[in-house]
């Protein structure tokens, strides 16, 4: 939760807000916080935008980069059945291969801790994920609902893999 320019987690739950305080943080004029949940509108809109069709729950930790008062990151925090996930890892088209996604991958394993966290990334970006402390594991030792999921992307025809931290 953002109070007066500062980030606060409330609890160490999974998909509770950050619980230390510490300045809003800001790289090259980027502003990394975490939604409102009164904006969670704008940023679905902002991702079915960018051809994101996940959504925000309401129950959803979401993570925003901004430069200048618009939207150039975001990744959502959720917990399913359970388990800690990072979804919706997107950055602007326009404002790809600068860092970005980098930077906001780093603020959102920093509020993790120990917690397990998964994710379903497109298999190229395994490194990229990787930066963040995620590895690959078998997709028999994955959690049934995402080899579900697994191998429905891979109907749609996408190649991507389970990644797991720490």
């Amino acid at each position: 939760m953002i109070e007066g320019g500062q980030l606060i987690r409330v609890s160490g739950q999974p998909n509770d807000q950050p619980v230390n305080s510490e300045p809003l943080r800001q790289a090259n004029n980027i502003a990394f916080r975490i939604a409102a949940p009164e904006e969670y509108p704008r940023i679905e809109a902002v991702y079915v935008a960018w051809g994101y069709r996940g959504g925000v729950l309401p129950t959803d930790v979401v993570y925003l980069a901004e430069a200048n008062g618009e939207l150039i990151g975001i990744v959502r925090r959720t917990c399913e059945y359970g388990l800690v996930m990072l979804r919706g890892m997107y950055v602007a088209p326009q404002k790809r291969r600068r860092g970005i996604g980098s930077q906001l991958l780093a603020r959102f394993v920093s509020d993790l801790d120990d917690v397990i966290c998964f994710c379903v990334p497109l298999a190229h970006l395994q490194t990229f994920y990787g930066q963040g402390g995620f590895v690959p594991i078998p997709d028999q030792a994955a959690p049934e609902f995402l080899r579900d999921r697994m191998a429905k992307y891979r109907g749609d025809g996408l190649d991507v893999l389970v990644m797991r931290r720490p």
